[in-house]
Formats: structure tokens, C-alpha cells, sequence
């Protein structure tokens, strides 16, 4: 019995995981309440989740806090630009599809490929953001560049979110579920998954082990 509560134990450093999973989640569902700090929220989870994957310094909270005030600013401008380009697009697809003809057409498979390309580096975007120290030219210019270079991660991470959008879109029943599993640790479990894509491939990028640029 003394070995089942051992904090050593397999088991208990498990359900601690899932502990600091859920409390995480919690964290980072409040911080994005304002709508527009959800560009800094994403890069803190992201900080916390790549240190506890790495058992760096397992103070979830004073992490959190720490990274998003760290990459507001950053973080802030460039949710704010994703959110405009995407709003452009949208609008773009809501002429586009009112049209029906070859020129449109080949315009709406353009639009598509641009969506692609925007998401795959949306994906890396905050992850960066939370790892590195760069500025905002250079995080854009390096998440489009892992993208590329690591476009067998790429491709799951896209499997990964693509998997989450449909279950929610399948059914009222898949969509409430997706929603509770959100609300509990959803994101967080989500956010440490893509950490261990993440985590091979910035190590490839870091010359020294505690170092964090990029250039």
C-alpha cells in the first residue's frame, strides 16, 4: 500500500500529470476569457506543457503567469493579425462562393492552399513564440520554416487539430463531448501531445541545452 501512494511511483506521478493537466486547462481557459489574450494564453500553455514534458520546473502556475506576461505583447499583435487574416479570407470565400464560375473556381482552390499554409504556421506560431526569444519578423519567418522542414510533424499536428474540428462538427453528441473534454483538460492535453512533436523539433534548433534563441 505504501508503494501505491509513493510519489515516485509510475501510477502517482501519472495522476499527478492528470492533476497538473486539469489545473493548467482551468488556467488557461480563464486567461482567454478577454478574447484577445488568447495569443498570449496559447503561448504560456505551451511553455508550461514543453517544461513538464522536460520535468523543467514543475510550478505550473508561477510558469504560466511568468511566459504570458513575458510574450503578451508579441503574442497579442501577432493573435491579432491571425484573427485579421483569417477574417479577410472568410470574407474572401463569402464573394467567391456566390460566384460560379471556372475563374472563381480556380481562385477558391488558391484561397484553400493560402487557409493551408496560414494554419501550418499558426500551429507553430505561439509554440515559438513560448521557446524561443525572436522577434515577431523572425517567430512568422521561423514557424513557416518548421512547417516545411518538418512537414511529416506538420501533417500529424494538422491530423491531430483536424481530428478535434470534425468530431466537433460530426454530431450535437460528438460536439458535447469535445466541449466537456475542453472544459476539463482538453486543451492542455491537446497542447502537451503537439509538445512532444515540438519538443524534437526545437532541440534540433537549440546549439547549446540551455540555450533558447533563434536567429
Amino acid at each position: 500500500m505504501n508503494r501505491l501512494f509513493n510519489p515516485d511511483n509510475p501510477f502517482m506521478q501519472f495522476i499527478s500529470s492528470i492533476f497538473d493537466l486539469v489545473i493548467l486547462n482551468l488556467i488557461f481557459i480563464l486567461s482567454c476569457i478577454p478574447i484577445f489574450t488568447i495569443g498570449a494564453s496559447l503561448s504560456a500553455l505551451y511553455y508550461v506543457c514543453l517544461k513538464m514534458l522536460r520535468g523543467e520546473e514543475p510550478y505550473i502556475w508561477q510558469n504560466y503567469w511568468k511566459a504570458f506576461r513575458k510574450n503578451f505583447r508579441q503574442s497579442t499583435l501577432l493573435w491579432i493579425l491571425a484573427i485579421v487574416a483569417f477574417v479577410i479570407l472568410g470574407m474572401d470565400f463569402y464573394i467567391i462562393n456566390s460566384r460560379d464560375t471556372l475563374a472563381f473556381a480556380v481562385i477558391r482552390v488558391a484561397l484553400w492552399l493560402v487557409c493551408l499554409v496560414l494554419v501550418c504556421i499558426f500551429l507553430y506560431l505561439f509554440p515559438v513564440i513560448s521557446h524561443f526569444v525572436c522577434t515577431t519578423k523572425q517567430a512568422l519567418k521561423n514557424a513557416a520554416l518548421m512547417a516545411i522542414a518538418h512537414l511529416p510533424y506538420t501533417l500529424i499536428l494538422l491530423a491531430i487539430h483536424g481530428l478535434i474540428l470534425f468530431l466537433a462538427s460530426c454530431t450535437p453528441k460528438t460536439l458535447a463531448l469535445v466541449v466537456v473534454l475542453s472544459g476539463i483538460c482538453g486543451f492542455s492535453v491537446v497542447a502537451f501531445t503537439c509538445c512532444i512533436l515540438f519538443d524534437r523539433i526545437f532541440r534540433t534548433y537549440e546549439p547549446q541545452e540551455d540555450s533558447h534563441d533563434i536567429g
